[in-house]
């Protein structure tokens, strides 16, 4: 795979599986994962996370806007009509969980990053700038005929 290790990978499926069940009640199914070409995301609002130390690179989560509003909804109990504020914090707190996840979980396998604020790129079409120089792995997940992209970019200085 050049860079990245498959395995790599897993945590952040894990965290995202958990961070959508904790924080709207959903289950998403995971689709295969492909290596993404290119820089613009699927989704309308994507939470972007830098990851440094041990392990550069970034992971980030892109969510078609009628989807980010039904998880904003499921969390807070209330409509949203648009890509608000609050419904960006939603998406920024659901990155900050996944990327929290992982890095629990590869701490434990002696990989050390730090974790840097989520930033939350709204518009059809926008760019993800990922960090690591290795490839960006995406994941589908589905829920409901809908579908949501984990983006996972990430190497480490171990060989």
């Amino acid at each position: 795979m050049g860079g990245m290790n498959v395995e790599f990978i897993n945590p952040f499926i894990a965290a995202t599986l958990q961070a959508l069940e904790v924080m709207a009640a959903v289950r998403p199914r995971r689709g295969k994962p492909f290596v993404k070409d290119g820089k613009v995301a699927k989704g309308d609002i994507s939470g972007v996370i830098g990851l440094g130390g041990e392990a550069t690179g970034s992971v980030a989560v892109s969510f078609p806007a009628e989807m980010a509003k039904r998880i904003y909804a499921g969390l807070v109990g209330q409509e949203a009509t648009e890509l608000d504020e609050d419904v960006r914090d939603a998406v920024g707190e659901i990155a900050n969980m996944i990327a929290g996840g992982a890095k629990a979980t590869l701490s434990k396998d002696g990989y050390n990053f730090r974790i840097a604020i989520p930033s939350i790129v709204v518009g059809q079409g926008h760019i993800i700038e990922h960090k690591g120089k290795g490839p960006c792995l995406v994941v589908p997940f589905e829920l409901d005929g809908d579908t949501f992209w984990l983006e996972v970019s990430f190497e480490t200085g171990k060989s």
